[in-house]
């Protein structure tokens, strides 16, 4: 445990104040007995911090990321050519798909693209363009807070449970995904291996990638493009603060220089305002607002933005 852990260093982003305790648990017992230890008291949960945004002012209650154990996964075939593989939150997406690459299981490449860990593309139902978790994802491992009992449980539930959509899986609010099942199959590494690099090459043409951002900050509306709407409403390259849109991809928000929380969501603001003021679109946020509440933030924000128009 840590204690005073500055979080601008636990995201890609490269934002946030301290937290007053930083824990990683390692084993599945590491987890149960700091699980019991909490009871119903707060805390946050994080993996690579890929989609988060922690608050300026830090956060006061346990922030725990899964390590060791709890970030590894082991293939159990059923069949010939098909196997499940259970795959715990903490395991990186990226590192998942090179080592089932490496044994000859396919069908997970495009969790490549999926910065961050498989708990978070869990909560998230991440995936891309083609494809997304659900569609390999069998049943998933979450604890639950039983208020009842103030104390935790841990289930399975199927992805049909979770109502997996877009963007989108039913968790209890306080949920900690602890893992998952997938499916994959036997077939043509090689290709697969260069459908990766290529998805790589286009993603970083595409892309500010290596820059401080969440990724996407907002999910694509039905039918549009996040970016393709703040673009079209005149905010690419649009800054507050250290944070600015991205001039390469509008739906990237970067943290340019020394940007603070306060700059991105009132960056996020303006662009959700002005794309519903001119298109009457409401952009859902992609980001992971950890420790504090975003959303109300950024309803503040838009308020101020609308009062200001008037």
């Amino acid at each position: 445990m840590v204690v005073g852990e500055p979080l601008s260093r636990r995201c890609s982003l490269r934002i946030g104040g301290e937290a007053a305790y930083w824990i990683e648990a390692g084993t599945r017992k590491d987890l149960e007995a700091l699980l019991e230890a909490l009871g119903e008291t707060d805390a946050c949960y994080v993996g690579l911090g890929s989609d988060v945004l922690f608050p300026d002012e830090g956060i006061d209650v346990p922030v725990i990321k899964l390590v060791g154990e709890l970030a590894e996964w082991d293939v159990e075939e059923d069949g010939s050519q098909t196997a499940r593989v259970d795959v715990a939150a903490g395991a990186v997406n990226a590192h998942l798909v090179r080592g089932l690459l490496k044994d000859g299981w396919v069908g997970a490449e495009f969790l490549t693209l999926i910065p961050g860990t498989f708990g978070g593309a869990v909560a998230l139902n991440a995936g891309t363009k083609e494809q997304e978790l659900c569609s390999i994802l069998e049943t998933a491992v979450v604890a639950i807070v039983d208020h009842k009992n103030a104390c935790w449980r841990i289930e399975r539930r199927s992805s049909e449970e979770l109502e997996m959509r877009y963007r989108h899986t039913a968790l209890p609010e306080g949920a900690l995904v602890v893992g998952g099942t997938i499916r994959v199959q036997r077939g043509d590494v090689a290709a697969a291996r260069e459908r990766v690099a290529a998805d790589k090459q286009r993603r970083n043409q595409t892309q500010p990638y290596r820059l401080a951002s969440v990724g996407s900050t907002f999910a694509n509306p039905e039918g549009d493009y996040a970016g393709r709407l703040i673009d079209e409403a005149g905010l690419k390259g649009a800054s507050i603060g250290g944070a600015r849109i991205s001039e390469l991809h509008a739906n990237f928000f970067i943290n340019e220089e020394d940007a603070t929380a306060e700059d991105f969501l009132r960056l996020m603001a303006l662009a959700r305002y002005r794309v519903r003021r001119d298109f009457g679109v409401q952009l859902r946020p992609e980001v992971r607002f950890v420790g504090f509440d975003g959303m109300q933030r950024l309803a503040e924000y838009e308020r101020q933005l609308e009062n200001a128009d008037d």
